[in-house]
Parts: C-alpha cells; structure tokens; sequence
C-alpha cells in the first residue's frame, strides 16, 4: 500500500494513557516528516478526516466508531489501538501499535472494506451503523412488540425485550452477548437477533444481500429506545424504522498479516494452535 503521508489522531482522553501515547505518535510522525493532527472531540467533527491518508482512533471500538461516517464520507481507512475492554475493531495492542507504527507508515498495512447498515427512521432521518441498530423496550420491566417485514413480507411478531440488527463485523458485538451468531466479516449479509424473547423458539435470522427489513411497533403508544453503533439515534423514536445495507463500505486498516480467526481465537479464549494443551 502506499505510505502515509497524512495521519488523523482521534484520542478518547478519558481512557488512561491515550493522551500520553497519542503524544508519543504524534512525536514520531514529525521526527519523519509525516503530517499529523490530533483531536480529543468525539464523535469526530464533519470535515476532520478531509484530506487524510489515515485516521488511528486510540480508546475502545466505541471511540472508533464515532469515526465511522467521516471515515465513510472522506474514504480514509481507520484503525485502532486498545485500550478499552473486549473490543474487536480495535485491533491493535498498546504494544503492538508503538512496535509497528513505522512499518504502517511505510505502507505495510492492507485496507479491508467492511459493510455497514443504512438506517432510516419514520421522519426520514438516517444513520450509519457499523456494528449495530438496536430496538428496545422503553420499559425495563415490560416487553415490547414489533412487527419485522423483509422486502414487504412478513417475517413475524416479536415480543421481546428488543431486536438487534448487526452486520457481520458487529456479529461479535451486542449480538454476541444476545446469543446471536458469529458471522464472518467479509460477509454482506444482515442479521436480525431477539433479545431474550417471550417465545422460546425466536432464534437468530440473517438475510441475504439486498433485503429491506422493516420493523413496526404493534403497540404505537409505547416509544421504544433506539440506538445506532451504541450511541442514542434519532429525535423521533416512533416506528417504524428501515435497515438496508449501505451502498458505500468502511474502510479499516489492518497489518498485513491481519487474521480474523487469530483475533476470534485470542478475544475469547478459544482453542487453536497458539497455547493449546492436548492433555485437558
């Protein structure tokens, strides 16, 4: 790949040593002649990303996240460096990140279009959703009912204290808590899971590339909670709301020996090759 020329920095300060290691590549961009900015502000303000060969997010996936439509919008590839919890898009270790920050400058990394929803509330306000849109009951205690169509048919009725609808990188997000599938994220399919739903036989379903799913409320009087990628969407939270996928991709950067199935393997302590004992 092409060397960066021009690095973008978005820094969740709240994490602890984000800020300080920021500085550090910060430091060691200017030490090669690489143009950097960095930025503390997230979600990430339009136009920041303009102009930039690459944006290195450094926080957790939800930090990353918030990246996601200037990403989208300028087609700048984004990475991660951890230093969150359990997280699947940021990919790189503190570690890793200051021992292979060099060669990602020098062009050894690869960029992997990942697909992403397109979301459409009931007023016509969208949203973009790299892992997820998630539809909740607006009462802790109570279950909320919600009619699902695909491509105009009727798929059925959930009662339920939510659905999630993920794509295949946010497979291993919400979805994976809710007992959904793992789905590998070269994947454009849609997966639609219930959250704990009153009738037991409710499972995981995903639909194929190009389904329109459409989700109504059986009981308009009840507002239910929406949230895209984590984070509160729309003012107007009345149903129904529309997800398609979208038609542009988000571009992640990775090392070039970047492996889906190592990273599965280590998140949650599979089995494999790497520190498996045959004798247990």
């Amino acid at each position: 790949m092409k060397p960066i020329e021009r690095i973008a920095f978005v820094v969740n300060a709240n994490k602890p040593g984000a800020q300080a290691l920021g500085d550090v590549l910060v430091a060691a961009c200017d030490s090669i002649g690489v143009k950097s900015k960095l930025t503390t502000d997230y979600p990430v303000t339009k136009g920041f990303l303009e102009g930039m060969d690459a944006c290195c997010v450094l926080g957790g996936d939800g930090t990353l996240l918030s990246a996601v439509p200037e990403s989208m919008a300028h087609r700048v590839p984004v990475f991660g460096i951890n230093q969150g919890k359990l997280g699947f898009l940021a990919i790189f270790s503190v570690e890793e990140a200051q021992r292979q920050f060099q060669s990602l400058l020098e062009g050894r990394y690869k960029v992997e279009e990942r697909h992403a929803l397109h979301c459409i509330a009931v007023d016509g306000s969208e949203a973009i959703a790299l892992n997820d849109l998630v539809i909740k009951s607006p009462n802790t205690l109570g279950l909320i009912g919600l009619r699902v169509t695909c491509n105009e048919e009727l798929v059925t009725d959930y009662r339920a204290d939510g659905l999630i609808f993920c794509t295949a990188t946010g497979s291993t997000a919400y979805n994976l808590s809710a007992g959904g599938p793992i789905v590998h994220p070269r994947s454009s399919v849609i997966t639609m899971t219930p959250i704990c739903p009153h009738t037991l036989t409710n499972r995981s379903m995903v639909f194929p590339p190009g389904s329109v799913l459409r989700t109504s409320n059986l009981h308009p009087e009840a507002k239910p909670l929406i949230t895209v990628d984590g984070s509160r969407a729309f003012a107007d939270t009345n149903l129904p709301v529309t997800v398609r996928n979208c038609e542009q991709t988000v571009p992640l950067l990775q090392p070039e020996d970047y492996s889906h199935f190592r990273i599965l393997r280590g998140k949650l302590m599979w089995g494999g090759e790497e520190g498996f004992d045959p004798s247990i």
